[in-house]
């Protein structure tokens, strides 16, 4: 399984990529992504979902949501993808299958060859690590609350990449 939040939110199957439902329900998952591996609260979900006004029914439409989500990412091998743990749920995320990690990775890998002073490695390894930006982070739900920020966070990582190709010429 593929998750792709460095563009529009996407997770692909060896079948194609899955239909993740509504705007609101791929909030959750793109939330539940930011924090993959962790427990992320009922309560900190419907902040970012909603905002700081969330309607009366959040909390059962979350509840739904989650339900949802949970039948689409379907237990491997591992076991679930999403489990409920006190107070939240979690999103297991395996080594490799978020766009945003791979990213990361490539970025230290960039900072290690520049610190060795092969510039050369370093621009190819950068490249790689921004040709996972299919389009702005999380473009399809930039107006959800919770995107604001983390839009900002991650294009800062992207502008940080394209500075340090300037460098590693």
């Amino acid at each position: 399984m593929e998750f792709r939040i460095l563009g529009p939110l996407e997770v692909l199957e060896a079948d194609g990529v899955l239909p993740l439902g509504g705007e609101k329900q791929r909030a959750a998952l793109a939330i539940l992504l930011l924090h993959r591996n962790a427990v992320v609260s009922r309560g900190r979900l419907v902040e970012g979902m909603w905002g700081g006004a969330p309607p009366v029914s959040a909390g059962p439409t979350l509840d739904t949501y989650v339900s949802r989500l949970r039948k689409l990412l379907r237990a491997d091998g591992l076991g679930p993808r999403l489990v409920t743990r006190t107070p939240g749920y979690l999103l297991r995320v395996e080594d490799g299958e978020l766009d945003l990690q791979r990213f990361e990775v490539l970025l230290d890998r960039a900072r290690s060859a520049l610190a060795s002073a092969d510039h050369r490695a370093a621009g190819g390894i950068l490249r790689g690590a921004l040709s996972l930006f299919r389009g702005a982070p999380l473009e399809d739900l930039a107006h959800v609350p919770f995107a604001q920020a983390e839009v900002g966070r991650l294009e800062e990582l992207r502008l940080g990449a394209l500075e340090q190709i300037g460098r590693a010429s």
